[in-house]
């Protein structure tokens, strides 16, 4: 064996030690990007978000539990209970050109932990890769007064998220999966599209995007993703203040993800087939609106998993919840 088929095997054994393959959709790319009594102004937000993974293993590294998340060939995972929790806070500024593009900046900090049994094993802290996505307007009737008549607006965008966060931090008890790092450390391109609806008081509210995701250094790539949410909403009035109670669902669907290298001037493609899958949760929340201030807050809970492979953990739930002020 050569030293450069060393070197791959090398790394392909770190792949699989060490990278845990959660392949997560741009969960924070569209969501509450949306209709509000305060539209066309630019605005900053303050956005958290925390999702809680969770599986037990047995003695082989195998989920007794449903699956998410590929991590049984972790062997300190076997014979044990795992529970992630993968937290971001968000700060986003959104500005608008003659009310038909608008350009949304997101810097996101992480705070990532992993638990096997009730030891602590990692708390990771950093700011990941940042996105910006830009949207065009293509029609919009909403600004229209009659109240009564059937008001909807159409946008589309698209965007990057820059490999700017840390893949590679190192504590004295190993290495973090690369889920767990701050960054992915790949180039990964967005699109996107939001369509709102309303009549009278009542509306419904659809966002969807699609994120291809680019090859890391390491030659490792999150399998492509797809999600979407659908909230319908009342809209009430009182004095300054207006609220938005929210119901609907978000929806994520993971394709494989894929690791490369090169062997004899040719490039071969591994699939990971324990990666990847579908995800459904229920949602509920609300938006509040005062003057140039809006607060949001949800809770979605997982309903429905169809994900691939026998050692992935479970997402139990997320919560979301933001602040804005419009400029």
């Amino acid at each position: 064996m050569n030293l450069k088929q060393s070197s791959i095997r090398a790394r392909m054994l770190i792949i699989v030690l060490f990278i845990s393959i959660n392949s997560f959709a741009c969960d924070g790319c569209n969501v509450y990007v949306n209709f509000s009594p305060i539209d066309y102004k630019n605005r900053i937000s303050i956005i958290g978000r925390t999702r809680m993974m969770y599986g037990t293993y047995n003695m082989f590294g195998t989920q007794i539990l449903t699956k998410h998340a590929s991590h049984g060939n972790d062997p300190l995972f076997w014979n044990n209970d795992v529970q992630e929790n993968y937290n971001t806070l968000e700060l986003r500024g959104a500005f608008y050109v003659r009310e038909v593009w608008k350009t949304t900046v997101i810097v996101p900090f992480v705070n990532n932990h992993q638990l096997i049994g009730n030891l602590s094993r990692y708390e990771i802290n950093g700011i990941a890769d940042p996105i910006v996505i830009e949207t065009y307007q293509v029609f919009n009737s909403l600004k229209s007064n009659d109240s009564n008549r059937f008001k909807h607006r159409l946008e589309i965008g698209g965007g990057v998220k820059f490999p700017l966060g840390k893949i590679d931090k190192r504590y004295e008890n190993g290495i973090p999966n690369l889920d767990l790092q701050p960054g992915t450390g790949s180039l990964d391109f967005i699109s996107s599209v939001s369509y709102m609806t309303r009549i009278k008081k009542y509306g419904a509210i659809l966002n969807a995007n699609i994120k291809l995701n680019g090859y890391n250094r390491d030659d490792y790539k999150y399998g492509n993703t797809f999600n979407s949410t659908i909230n319908l909403f009342r809209q009430t009035t009182m004095g300054n203040f207006t609220f938005m109670p929210l119901v609907g669902g978000y929806f994520e669907f993971m394709s494989l993800d894929k690791s490369r290298y090169e062997s004899n001037g040719n490039s071969v493609v591994i699939d990971y087939n324990d990666t990847g899958g579908a995800i459904l949760f229920g949602t509920i929340g609300s938006k509040v609106f005062y003057k140039t201030l809006s607060l949001f807050i949800d809770y979605q809970h997982r309903v429905y998993s169809k994900l691939n492979g026998y050692t992935q953990l479970l997402t139990k739930n997320r919560i979301n919840v933001g602040l804005t002020y419009s400029l």
